[in-house]
């Protein structure tokens, strides 16, 4: 498996080359993400500003909420990550019209890698260095995390009970990121799909 451990992070297989592969990984472009924080004793004022603007709430407990084209992800208690596909207008500049003075907003777009992994052992893949437990008593479709995968700072959350998840990290982080999924994939197989944009 020593393939997996210097694998350029590309589409193809790698590790694993018999059967159907264990891990599906995709990479999720043009997206425009935001980092929304509730001013002191505004949180409530910016929750019911987002629902009135975008039919989404956003969430007080470790989920996701999505409206019609954004979905808020929570990133702690009156913060989160806005997220939403890429468009001419700027995202900043929308998302501070809506909140006004109830709440800061700081684009991020670029700074991130949105990655989609799904697969009949991606449990196993993420249980090597994710830190949180995936079991579907515990974690389950719409749950978010803070979290680290392999000591590196992650957004992690499902989006289908099959399952799948969705992980966001920094992008200087990425590199590193990708030497551990390779590494912790191998042995089941992985096959990397071309990147598509991002959807709700």
């Amino acid at each position: 498996m020593a393939d997996a451990l210097h694998f350029t992070y590309s589409p193809g297989r790698l590790g694993r080359r018999e059967g159907a592969p264990g891990l599906v990984l995709q990479e999720l472009t043009q997206f425009a993400l935001a980092s929304v924080i509730a001013r002191k004793g505004q949180a409530a004022q910016a929750v019911g500003a987002a629902q009135r603007a975008f039919g989404a709430s956003p969430p007080t407990t470790p989920t996701i909420a999505a409206g019609s084209d954004i979905a808020f992800v929570w990133s702690g208690p009156g913060h989160w990550l806005a997220l939403g596909p890429q468009s001419t207008e700027s995202f900043e500049a929308r998302l501070g019209t809506v909140f006004g003075t109830h709440a800061s907003v700081f684009d991020q777009s670029g700074s991130r890698v949105l990655l989609e992994l799904r697969g009949p052992r991606v449990r196993d893949v993420l249980a090597k260095g994710v830190s949180i437990d995936l079991h579907p008593r515990a974690f389950r479709t719409g749950d978010v995390a803070v979290t680290t995968a392999s000591h590196l700072a992650v957004h992690l959350w499902q989006v289908a009970d099959e399952p799948v998840y969705r992980l966001l990290v920094v992008r200087t982080w990425f590199d590193s990121l990708w030497r551990w999924l390779a590494a912790s994939a191998a042995e089941y197989g992985c096959e990397v799909m071309a990147p598509t944009p991002y959807t709700l």
